[in-house]
């Protein structure tokens, strides 16, 4: 090789070869520019497409993002009608007519003849006392009513013959009369001695055994003899709070409960109210009654007073539409340009999952249910439409 080289005077082989290596020089050269050219194309179009799929996916971002700021919500319009709630409340039960039977006289219990769950008759005998003060009474009014008697028919007869003066007469007259008095009054006394029933019912206490010393009248602990109720008919009272007192009618029916039989309500009937609030309890006070022809609901049970309380046409909303805050109670009102107006209400009555709705909305306002905090005043939204029913 050295040899050739040196042959050649130190020049490469090529320079020996002609135009024919030339050629082929050329043509890789322009193969190698041609290939480069092919390889940048591809980059910029690669570059092109890369470029042109950001700039498409920043639009629809751009559009998505838009989307998502215009709040979706759900709407309800007011409905105007009349309302039914119920309110329960708690009582006892009462007998339609129930006495404490006391004593008129002091004395002893001689002996007693109904006992408790007895039915007794108006007028029949309860008891009898032993009285020996009032006898004693009588016994004394009587001999001071005869000696009057007597007194009076003589000074009758001498003020006949005119033997006695008009002014005397006069006096034993008085006494006559006054003693007279006095013995009706004793004697009256005596018949207290015997206890009655005042009316029909049933004996629901006896206080009293033989024995007992009575004392006449009401007075000290535990002096009523019997405690006698009708209880073909009961009543009890409730107490309405003031908010609601407008809708109680007399007529008016009502569901009586009992814990030990919630399944089945007995029906009374609201027969007066008290006409008054009470400025201590804010309530009004109704009496009810309820047949019990069968004995079956027994006096001073525990119940439940199930009220059906109807209004009058007035606009309704659910609760899940209101917002309150320091401004008081608001409701978000989407307006024709879609765009929100946060409007003051004045509330009604609360019924629970409603409420009633007396000024600042009309029944043609579309209210936003369950709006979020951020909601404000202006701000762009979108109705979500309604599902279909029964999906």
């Amino acid at each position: 090789m050295n040899e050739q080289r040196h042959g050649h005077q130190g020049l490469p082989e090529f320079h020996f070869l002609g135009a024919e290596q030339h050629r082929s020089r050329g043509q890789v050269v322009r193969f190698a520019w041609i290939t480069t050219a092919v390889v940048f194309a591809l980059l910029l179009l690669g570059l092109g497409r890369a470029l042109f799929v950001r700039h498409a996916n920043a639009d629809i971002l751009a559009s998505r993002s838009a989307e998502i700021a215009i709040l979706q919500v759900k709407v309800i319009q007011p409905s105007m009608s009349g309302y039914e709630s119920k309110l329960t409340l708690p009582s006892s039960l009462q007998g339609i007519f129930q006495a404490q039977i006391y004593a008129r006289t002091t004395g002893y219990v001689k002996q007693w003849f109904k006992d408790i769950g007895q039915p007794v008759k108006k007028g029949e005998l309860l008891a009898t006392l032993d009285i020996p003060d009032v006898n004693k009474q009588v016994e004394e009014a009587n001999a001071n009513f005869e000696l009057a008697k007597i007194a009076y028919e003589r000074w009758g007869k001498l003020r006949e013959h005119d033997a006695v003066s008009q002014q005397e007469y006069d006096d034993k007259v008085g006494a006559y009369k006054q003693t007279e008095a006095v013995l009706k009054r004793l004697r009256d006394q005596q018949d207290f001695g015997k206890v009655v029933a005042p009316f029909d019912g049933i004996v629901t206490k006896r206080n009293i055994d033989n024995g007992d010393l009575v004392n006449a009248g009401n007075g000290g602990t535990g002096q009523s003899l019997f405690t006698i109720s009708q209880v073909d008919k009961l009543r009890l009272y409730a107490y309405v709070p003031q908010d609601r007192a407008a809708r109680i009618h007399i007529g008016d029916s009502v569901d009586v409960l009992q814990a030990e039989a919630a399944d089945k309500s007995i029906k009374g009937l609201i027969v007066r109210t008290a006409g008054a609030i009470d400025p201590t309890t804010r309530t009004l006070q109704i009496e009810i009654q309820v047949p019990n022809a069968d004995h079956r609901l027994l006096p001073g049970a525990y119940v439940d007073i199930a009220l059906t309380l109807k209004t009058e046409s007035s606009l309704i909303l659910p609760t899940n539409t209101l917002m309150f805050n320091s401004e008081g109670s608001r409701v978000a009102v989407v307006q024709p340009d879609n765009k929100i107006r946060l409007q003051a209400v004045t509330l009604g009555t609360d019924f629970g999952r409603d409420v009633e709705i007396r000024k600042g909305v009309t029944a043609n306002d579309k209210v936003v249910m369950n709006p979020p905090d951020s909601i404000s005043e202006g701000q762009a939204v979108a109705i979500a439409p309604e599902a279909p029913k029964g999906k």
